[in-house]
């Protein structure tokens, strides 16, 4: 809402602030001819409403004085008599003192603003002036000083509530959300890649710049261990590990490690090996969705007293 009041005594059309209007109980004065009027009687909103209709006020009577002689003169004519003429001219009586009251309607009161300050500046047009400045305190001659804070805030709120301070907070929240989002997409790029193929070349083209790469993902919590074995070789201190592993996600996964610990007949470690896919000589290092793999791995330990052993996957 942008509220504005026009001058009662030229019609300019001025903007004007809701709390300088409150600390000055309306009163204000006119930046271009220097009237003091109630800029409540005219208020309206620039925005919705049109300006009042302003009709300029009429010019006010010559003021006649007329001031008798101190002393009468010795043919003076009878008081009387000038009362009645004056009454017949003027429309009044000669005073107690010996002079005309005014005539027309007397001046109508005005607060004295006569320490006060006021903007004076000139507006390029008759809607767009500037704000009427309501009177400051302080002794007149003495050096302007700054508005207080409470001015100070509710125009730093105003600028705030501006469309052009609007239009760039809104600019910087899409900026801000392409950014967050060009974030999640860097982190989870493989995810992404695997999940929606098509975003495949825009991310290729990306990590082009960004110098990364992307492989399948990770998900070790989707690689399950469907079945082992561990059986001696013809050799005599080799083993064949046979491991069969199956993608139970929807999407292509990377081949995990298999962690391989034998323990004796005490159950003490004896060996453990961390095998990658090319021990296992392993055709693809990629998991299909729903897909399996069938893995073999000649071991050699150099111990005879292996009875037991674990397999358990995971991601280097």
């Amino acid at each position: 809402m942008s509220l504005a009041t026009r001058c009662t005594s030229c019609g300019t059309v001025f903007r004007v602030v809701q709390d300088q209007l409150k600390v000055s109980e309306g009163w204000v004065r006119c930046g271009r001819c220097d009237e003091v009027f109630n800029a409540l009687e005219g208020l309206f909103d620039l925005d919705r409403d049109p300006p009042p209709e302003w009709t300029a006020p009429p010019a006010a009577p010559t003021e006649y004085r007329v001031v008798a002689d101190e002393a009468p003169q010795e043919d003076a004519p009878d008081p009387s008599l000038v009362d009645r003429i004056d009454e017949q001219i003027f429309g009044t009586r000669r005073s107690a003192f010996g002079a005309l009251t005014g005539l027309g309607t007397p001046e109508r009161k005005r607060p004295d603003f006569a320490d006060a300050r006021f903007d004076t500046d000139l507006p390029d047009s008759e809607t767009d002036g500037p704000a009427l400045v309501v009177p400051a305190s302080g002794a007149e001659g003495t050096e302007e000083t700054a508005a207080p804070e409470f001015i100070r805030a509710a125009e730093r709120q105003e600028r705030w509530q501006s469309s052009r301070a609007r239009k760039l907070m809104a600019l910087g929240v899409v900026l801000l959300t392409l950014c967050l989002a060009g974030q999640v997409a860097h982190h989870y790029r493989d995810t992404l890649a695997a999940r929606f193929p098509a975003t495949q070349a825009a991310l290729g083209a990306w990590c082009g710049l960004a110098g990364c790469t992307i492989e399948p993902p990770r998900r070790i919590e989707d690689i399950s261990v469907e079945s082992t074995a561990l059986a001696r070789a013809p050799s005599a201190d080799a083993f064949r590990l046979s491991v069969v592993l199956r993608n139970r996600a929807t999407t292509q996964a990377a081949m995990p490690w298999i962690d391989l610990s034998l323990t004796d007949a005490n159950g003490l470690l004896v060996a453990r090996r961390a095998l990658s896919p090319q021990d296992f000589r392993a055709r693809s290092t990629v998991l299909a969705a729903g897909g399996e793999a069938a893995l073999q791995a000649l071991l050699s330990t150099g111990a005879e007293r292996v009875v037991g052993y674990t397999v358990e996957v995971f991601y280097p």
